[in-house]
């Protein structure tokens, strides 16, 4: 299988250093690039262009989706995977706002690996022009 490239975005450092020194070491992952800025986050996927951004921020409502979805614009290829500690009820706005799918967070890194590659192989790449503003 060909490198899958992945952007992680995780607002906590000790678990955004985990996870990409981790993922990384598992093939065919990976990362590319790590912040725990949403701006950051944005200007990263722009650069990148990863397979897949790996996502978590406690930002809520409306400014979540904004989040979402300039991040997806500016990676429109990428699949965005929330990876949480908790499920909030607004997963549905969430894969509304171009998020491919919601994991919590505790798996083993193996399993969260074949997540993503899973989600590359499941559903074809989003068309972010059809994404509400």
């Amino acid at each position: 299988m060909n490198e899958i490239t992945v952007l992680v975005i995780d607002e906590h450092q000790d678990i955004r250093s985990l996870l990409s020194r981790g993922l990384d070491g598992i093939p065919p992952l990976h990362v590319v690039a790590s912040t725990g800025s949403p701006l950051e986050g944005e200007a990263l996927a722009a650069r990148w262009q990863p397979d897949v951004i790996l996502i978590d921020l406690k930002v809520r409502g409306r400014y979540r989706a904004e989040v979402y979805q300039g991040i997806g614009r500016a990676s429109p290829r990428s699949r965005l995977i929330v990876f949480t500690s908790y499920l909030t009820g607004e997963e549905k706005e969430s894969l509304e706002s171009g998020v491919s799918r919601c994991l919590l967070k505790g798996m083993p890194l193996k399993n969260l690996a074949a997540e993503i590659v899973k989600s590359l192989e499941a559903q074809p790449a989003l068309n972010r022009d059809k994404l509400r503003n």
